[in-house]
């Protein structure tokens, strides 16, 4: 008996041989299916009617039959395209492309509903903790004078104060100062406002100004003003019921970066980041001198 005919009556080279076969016949139809899986582009009805309500809401009206078709041919050739684009690794080190895809990642990280949720405890809470950023300004009303510095600096202190000594003994506002385009009446107006058209040292100048008599003079970026304050309200810091969609609004936001936070280091985790090694700072020319 030949080596051949014995070789054919083993047991192990017949499992051998239906193995071979059996992947063989495998790794055919996978590659088959896969290929037609990757290859195939399914329209769904939920897609028509996506694209049929984007043209609507753009055009006021729904699509024909044949802009609608349009529309379809244009989805496949987007699609197409996108998918030799991504075989072709076009994607990969676009820099558009990944910041979109890691704001669909965020986008899919937001909290739900019962995170955001917040009771009146938790929100004064928060209030107790950022009381700086809601206290309500002191407000002011005033009228004032202004004294431009024409010559110099002595000349315009000079002017106002003769402006002032007149407008203490009851004359007229409207007779003193020089021609600007800032308002002589100021009405009610915070005094965070009145500080950013007007200057720190104007606005901290009007905090300890007399209630109803003329003083100054106080010094802004355009000159010198001789100011009356005709009306003042105290800041405060305000109850929880004044404020509440504001600091409902600023929690959410806080709880939602944590949340992303969480998130992302639970992400990052995954990962091991190499980084290139830090290169030795040069010598200082100076010193090698």
């Amino acid at each position: 008996m030949s080596f051949i005919s014995r070789l054919a009556r083993e047991p192990l080279v017949h499992f051998v041989l239906i193995g071979a076969a059996v992947f063989a016949a495998f790794s055919l139809f996978a590659d088959d299916d896969e290929t037609e899986a990757r290859d195939r582009i399914v329209v769904t009805e939920g897609r028509v009617r996506q694209l049929a309500q984007i043209f609507a809401k753009t055009w006021q009206r729904p699509p024909t039959p044949q802009e609608l078709r349009g529309l379809l041919d244009a989805f496949v050739k987007e699609e197409v395209y996108y998918r030799e684009a991504v075989k072709l690794g076009l994607d990969r080190d676009d820099t558009l492309i990944r910041r979109r895809m890691q704001q669909k990642m965020e986008f899919l990280s937001e909290p739900g509903r019962e995170v955001l949720a917040a009771d009146d405890v938790a929100l004064q809470d928060y209030l107790d903790s950022h009381k700086d950023n809601y206290r309500v300004d002191p407000k002011l009303a005033f009228e004032q004078v202004f004294i431009k510095a024409k010559a110099s600096e002595e000349d315009a202190a000079g002017r106002a104060a003769e402006a002032l000594k007149a407008l203490t003994a009851g004359g007229d506002p409207a007779a003193f100062g020089d021609a600007t385009l800032l308002p002589k009446d100021i009405p009610l107006s915070p005094l965070r406002a009145i500080e950013r058209d007007l200057g720190e040292a104007f606005s901290k100048g009007l905090e300890d100004a007399p209630l109803g008599k003329w003083t100054g003079p106080v010094r802004s970026p355009f000159g010198l003003h001789l100011v009356r304050v005709s009306k003042r309200e105290d800041g405060y810091d305000p109850k929880l019921d004044e404020v509440r969609a504001a600091v409902l609004r600023d929690w959410r936001n806080l709880k939602r970066q944590e949340y992303e936070a969480q998130a992302y280091d639970k992400l990052r985790a995954k990962y091991e980041v190499v980084l290139p090694a830090a290169k030795p700072s040069e010598p200082d020319k100076d010193k090698t001198k």
